[in-house]
């Protein structure tokens, strides 16, 4: 009899072991991907401990200044029933203080905008505080009707909009997109028109592999 129960927990446990092993070996085998060129680079990607949404990893322009806001960050998370439109609505509320940095970087000692050929251009700063004050009351003001799309994983929801800055354009395009029972979403951002589309191109080429 004690041999037999022994049998049985041996059983069970066996169960239990291939279970866990197969379960974190799929889990191994999924991981996020992007096309990207020489022009960008992959980096680790950790969000704040207090974010629900959790980080994964940030595609960035190598260029040293404004790479960081040519970019895209890719973000997941588990949650259920919630309306996906007014959360892209919302989560841009969030997103409007990266504009500020923009400002900051556009103002500071380091900026192209110093160069004495820039001068005739300095007259147009006070703009950006204008967008800055509208952006954050009514940041949708600067923003297309929500759209889908769809990549290699299927339909996603994209929000795009366009702060302008000055003499500058800062765009800016959420996208969120459920796959399987995870939420991906994405926040992709750049400085000029060029930059935005070869961005844009990237996300498109976001996959499960």
């Amino acid at each position: 009899m004690k041999c037999l129960i022994h049998n049985i927990k041996m059983f069970i446990l066996t169960n239990i072991i291939f279970l866990v092993t197969h379960s974190l070996t799929n889990a191994q085998e999924i991981y996020e991907s992007f096309s990207i060129n020489s022009d960008f680079k992959e980096v680790a990607f950790v969000t704040n401990y207090n974010e629900y949404v959790s980080g994964v990893i940030q595609i960035i322009s190598t260029n040293k200044i404004f790479g960081k806001y040519n970019s895209i960050k890719l973000y997941k998370f588990s949650e259920s029933d919630f309306n996906e439109s007014l959360w892209l609505e919302e989560r841009l509320e969030n997103e409007i203080k990266y504009i500020g940095d923009v400002e900051r970087l556009l103002r500071s000692e380091d900026s192209p905008l110093n160069d004495t050929v820039f001068e005739y251009a300095k007259s147009s700063l006070p703009n950006i505080d204008d967008t800055i004050k509208k952006a954050a009351f009514e940041p949708m003001w600067f923003c297309e009707h929500i759209k889908q799309g769809y990549n290699k994983e299927g339909k996603y929801l994209q929000l795009s909009c366009l702060f302008p800055l000055g003499m500058f354009k800062y765009y800016m395009t959420l996208r969120l997109q459920k796959i399987g029972k995870i939420h991906y979403y994405k926040l992709i951002t750049a400085l000029n028109n060029k930059r935005f589309k070869n961005i844009i191109d990237i996300a498109d080429s976001f996959e499960l592999k």
